[in-house]
């Protein structure tokens, strides 16, 4: 495995042109699993305030390997929300409110994320429930944010806090209770269409759920995205827009019930196998969630 170690001048060189592409990191939202293949029912609501840490120093480049860098920091406060319109069609937002991503000799660039709006439609229920969606991710965050070096006002390193280009996915979630089991599966598969002329991607994964003493949820997840063609390298000098990004990424999640419609989440996340464009590391998701 390569292993290129940089001085802190020339990793910040570097880092102009990776770290935006690089920011988005190894994971989709783990909030994205919270439906699986069952809809709201009308009037009925989820919603999920997280905060999202992570802290690594490997950078998996687009040709493979390792490239160990300064240490890279990132916290994202995130909304998640699903709520019936009908018994079978709901709304959904994912929108990561505030971004804040920094070097150890930079100041952090910060700001809004871009906000993802969609609409689930239960194809099936009963048991082996099937949901589709539609949603678009908008480009509200800065794709130019910078942080500024330490001591030297003039040089500068872009963490940006959007993609500056819309995205629209199609997603499918087929879900399983498992007899009298308190537990459940779901396989998800995904399709992302990017503007711009940015290369498409696909997501598919699976996740486990378990029930203990009527409060706690266990739940273990595997997700891997990756892009439909060989991605365009000359597009990886434009930050932020994340071209070539691939990954396979474990997940392990927890939620107790506080109350009988508030809980406390937790979940923690690491890649695997094929990583390309983003850093990796263990990345944790600490959350509380209402529902009614």
């Amino acid at each position: 495995m390569e292993k290129i170690l940089l001085g802190p001048v020339c990793h910040l060189r570097y880092a102009s042109r990776l770290a935006g592409v690089a920011i988005t990191l190894l994971l989709a939202a783990a909030p994205a699993w919270a439906g699986g293949g069952w809809t709201r029912q009308k009037g009925h609501g989820y919603a999920k305030v997280g905060l999202t840490l992570a802290n690594t120093s490997k950078y998996h480049p687009l040709a493979g390997g390792i490239i160990n860098t300064a240490q890279f920091q990132q916290q994202v406060y995130s909304l998640y929300a699903e709520y019936g319109l009908t018994n079978r069609l709901e709304a959904t937002l994912n929108f990561p409110f505030f971004r804040r991503a920094t070097f150890p000799s930079t100041s952090p660039g910060q700001g809004v994320g871009d906000p993802e709006f969609g609409l689930r439609y239960g194809v099936l229920t009963g048991k082996w429930p099937l949901a589709v969606q539609v949603a678009a991710q908008a480009p509200l965050g800065n794709p130019n944010a910078v942080g500024i070096v330490n001591n030297d006002p003039a040089n500068f390193v872009y963490l940006p806090t959007g993609n500056g280009q819309w995205n629209i996915w199609t997603r499918a979630a087929l879900s399983h209770t498992l007899g009298t089991l308190p537990a459940f599966i779901t396989l998800e598969a995904g399709y992302n269409f990017r503007t711009a002329g940015f290369t498409n991607q696909y997501s598919y994964g699976a996740q486990l759920g378990y029930k203990f003493f009527d409060k706690l949820w266990l739940t273990a997840a595997v997700r891997t995205l990756d892009n439909v063609r060989a991605p365009d390298p000359a597009k990886l000098a434009r930050i932020g827009l994340g071209e070539g990004v691939a990954y396979s990424a474990a997940s392990l999640g927890a939620s107790y019930a506080i109350t009988k419609r508030i809980a406390a989440t937790a979940d923690v996340a690491a890649g695997f196998g094929k990583l390309r464009n983003v850093y990796s590391g263990l990345q944790s998701t600490f959350g509380v969630a209402v529902e009614w």
